[in-house]
């Protein structure tokens, strides 16, 4: 398992949260997703054998939000 932060930009309430996390725990190898509106940023966990950071991403960005680096 690996553990990554991403940096996410506009986010700005708590479904903007609940979208970020549905999305990232609905990516097939995410064993769990944390995302924090006050830091702008999703702490993920996930097996990298079977998903990788930018599968992460895309699936963020899908949703409308930016991942900055």
């Amino acid at each position: 398992m690996k553990k990554i932060e991403l940096k996410i930009k506009g986010m700005h309430c708590k479904s903007c949260v609940m979208l970020v996390k549905e999305a990232l725990t609905d990516v097939k190898g995410v064993k769990e997703a944390s995302v924090d509106l006050q830091k702008n940023n999703a702490i993920v966990e996930f097996d990298e054998k079977l998903v990788k950071e930018k599968q992460l991403i895309e699936a963020i960005e899908k949703e409308g939000y930016k991942v900055v680096r």
